[in-house]
């Protein structure tokens, strides 16, 4: 029996953002020859690969418009891609790396009777994600090179995990504070607190190679807002009151993508920044083709977008946006620190 995404509402009570006048994406439905499989797309590389996943349990890389299959365990989840097309991603519960057509588990610490999981790459081959330690505490980690590190929590929490790694070695993620779950970066080899907003809780989910940290923080205790940090490390609140978003990438011109909508997990409209302002991606596509964005999940430093929407015939696919024209990116504003803009800084990764 064939197993099917969970297809979310597409509900008519969302926000309009503001619209703006320019077609700015193509879209690419990335398995055109199955229009009825559900599918999704997870991240996409520098070289163009695009790392997805269907509803049957089946994981692909799409590349120069053909489909290649991956020979991992079925009902794999895929988390990451680098330009090599090196895979990462989670099977049984182990991480795993698939490269050449040859799938490994990453290991987990010595010693430790539990696995580890895996949720990014950087093009050096580094792996960040977590493992749990003989005493069964999660903890951020990256692999490579046959190694395991450790990259502690902050300021003494038990628990924390990784979620993504840029090709400096930074990474983000969360981490456990007397505070509550806070997102975090690496800096020399030290976990920096990015702090969160009014209620508590921030995740870090994306991370570009100038440091610059997008993902969400709670500002009431069911209203949870995207942001991206600027370079001295200060989280800018993109979101949009009253409803929640989450931030799953960004690039290195400061553009970041993810997903807004009611409050509850109900309808979803994916967005990018424009200018630093959040915009609906339904609103840079052209009108008549019938699909609605859910989710942005990656961008790449080329500006090209992938991620889950729903098609024309109504099943939830896999789409990449190639942009046509000079898309209006973020300028200096996000490269300058919270004294210049005024702005205040105030758990694992959320997949479908």
């Amino acid at each position: 029996m064939k197993r099917s995404l969970k297809c979310l509402a597409l509900g008519l009570m969302l926000p309009v953002l503001p619209a703006h006048a320019s077609v700015l994406y193509t879209l690419v439905d990335l398995m055109p020859e199955s229009p009825l499989v559900n599918s999704g797309a997870r991240a996409i590389s520098d070289a163009g690969h695009v790392l997805g996943f269907t509803g049957d349990g089946e994981s692909f890389v799409y590349k120069n418009n053909s489909v290649s299959w991956l020979s991992v365990p079925r009902y794999s989840s895929p988390t990451g891609i680098n330009s090599s097309g090196v895979v990462v991603g989670n099977s049984g519960g182990r991480g795993i790396v698939y490269s050449n057509g040859v799938t490994q588990i990453i290991g987990g610490f010595s010693g430790s009777p539990y696995s580890s999981v895996a949720y990014g790459i950087n093009d050096a081959g580094q792996i960040v994600g977590s493992a749990w330690n003989a005493e069964g505490n999660q903890r951020a980690t990256i692999a490579g090179n046959g190694s395991l590190t450790d990259l502690g929590t902050l300021n003494g929490g038990h628990w924390s995990g990784g979620n993504a790694i840029n090709n400096s070695g930074q990474v983000t993620g969360e981490s456990q504070t007397p505070n509550g779950g806070h997102a975090f970066i690496t800096r020399n080899g030290q976990m920096v607190d990015l702090g969160a907003f009014a209620w508590g809780v921030s995740r870090g989910y994306a991370i570009n190679d100038l440091g610059q940290v997008a993902g969400t923080s709670y500002v009431t205790n069911n209203e949870k807002h995207a942001f991206i940090t600027t370079l001295d490390d200060h989280m800018v609140d993109i979101g949009l009151s009253g409803y929640s978003s989450e931030a799953f990438g960004i690039n290195n011109a400061g553009q970041a993508v993810g997903y807004f909508g009611d409050n509850f997990g109900g309808s979803k409209r994916a967005f990018v920044t424009l200018n630093g302002v959040m915009t609906d991606l339904n609103t840079l596509i052209a009108a008549n083709i019938g699909w609605t964005l859910m989710t942005a999940y990656d961008v790449n430093n080329s500006g090209q977008i992938v991620g889950v929407g729903i098609a024309a015939n109504g099943v939830q696919r896999a789409f990449l946006l190639n942009p046509i024209a000079a898309v209006p990116i973020p300028g200096a504003i996000w490269l300058f620190g919270s004294a210049l803009l005024g702005f205040v800084p105030l758990r694992l990764r959320a997949r479908i």
